[in-house]
């Protein structure tokens, strides 16, 4: 059998200068598995440089996309039309890719979520307005795709995606550890927008800390106000995000809107019992309540101290997410995928 040569698209991929966003980190997950099979060869065009330690090729295109909203949503997608993908059986892309009308390879084209959501879950009105121009755009992307793929769902209905397949998490990086000894909730995403971290640091004082006086809110996050029960954790690599999911009694993400939501994965893989607000993609990984808290606002507190107050309930949710972390394992993820590369390049 010869040699699958797979290119694969995004603008970023992780870097540690800057907050990782889900899909760079999807993306560079999925090539970074995919590299390690010897019948594979991966190459990942990125505005970016190649993560320290990347497995797969890497070619750095139009690096100045990166800077300006404007390039990276116009301009970008069709500088594509200026590359030639001819050496690759197949080319996987994971956005801004609307305008490559000369496609002389097959393609595959992941929605990680929905700009359409995006606007109706922002209260920017600028970026509101970017959304619902892009939303189109999104649709026409699908369109020209060979066969797309989406990670959720909602996301599929959407787009009529071909097929639903999740983002993986690192079984291997993300595991159970040992809890801290005191009361310690875990939260992931900005302070202001759709992730609300501002909403979790008022429940965790007006709610939590009454209750439990010792506990201690972990933030990785932007920017968090201080407090001497809060920390806030600027940029830190996977092991560092296992380790400080592993150690938390809860991981609280209490999202407007979700396409898949990765974080939800990570924490059931580290044995973490997770508090949700409503959103698609809490229902499609927490399979509608079955593997963790999905709740209104009003009711966020309560489940929160119900998880820490509860240890056979945190325990419930941890032994079941744990399992469920399985089927989302970069492997998986990775093997579903490369049937989808096969069926489309026909190898």
């Amino acid at each position: 059998m010869k040699r699958l040569r797979i290119a694969m698209f995004h603008a970023s991929l992780p870097a540690v200068h800057r907050k990782i966003g889900g899909v760079e980190a999807a993306v560079h997950r999925l090539a970074d598995t995919l590299a390690r099979d010897a019948s594979l060869d991966v190459t990942v065009f990125s505005c970016d440089e190649k993560p320290r330690g990347a497995l797969y090729g890497h070619r750095r295109i139009f690096p100045s996309a990166l800077r300006s909203r404007l390039l990276r949503l116009l301009l970008l997608p069709a500088f594509l039309n200026f590359l030639d993908f001819r050496a690759f059986d197949v080319v996987h892309t994971h956005g801004d890719d609307w305008f490559w009308l000369r496609r002389r390879v097959p393609t595959v084209r992941t929605m990680h979520g929905s700009a359409l959501r995006e606007a109706q879950n922002t209260t920017l009105l600028r970026r509101k307005l970017i959304q619902y121009l892009v939303y189109p755009l999104e649709r026409l992307s699908t369109w020209l795709a060979t066969r797309s793929v989406a990670v959720g769902r909602d996301t599929q209905h959407l787009y009529r995606c071909d097929e639903i397949i999740g983002n993986s998490v690192d079984l291997g990086c993300f595991k159970p550890q040992r809890k801290a000894p005191f009361p310690l909730i875990a939260f992931i995403g900005l302070w202001s927008g759709r992730k609300r971290g501002s909403f979790a640091f008022s429940i965790f004082l007006e709610r939590v800390l009454p209750r439990f006086p010792d506990a201690q809110l972990h933030m990785i996050s932007d920017t968090a106000q201080s407090h001497p029960n809060v920390v806030l954790h600027e940029h830190p690599d996977d092991a560092t995000v296992a380790a400080l999911l592993a150690s938390a009694w809860a991981f609280c993400y209490p999202s407007t809107y979700e396409g898949f939501g990765i974080p939800y994965i990570e924490a059931m893989a580290a044995g973490t019992a997770i508090a949700a607000t409503r959103n698609s993609g809490a229902f499609e990984v927490l399979a509608g309540g079955e593997y963790g808290f999905i709740c209104e606002d009003r009711d966020f507190g309560d489940q929160l101290i119900e998880l820490l107050d509860c240890p056979e309930t945190r325990c419930r949710f941890a032994a079941k997410g744990i399992e469920r972390a399985k089927t989302f394992g970069a492997d998986a993820i990775a093997a579903r995928y490369l049937e989808v590369y096969r069926g489309v390049a026909q190898c």
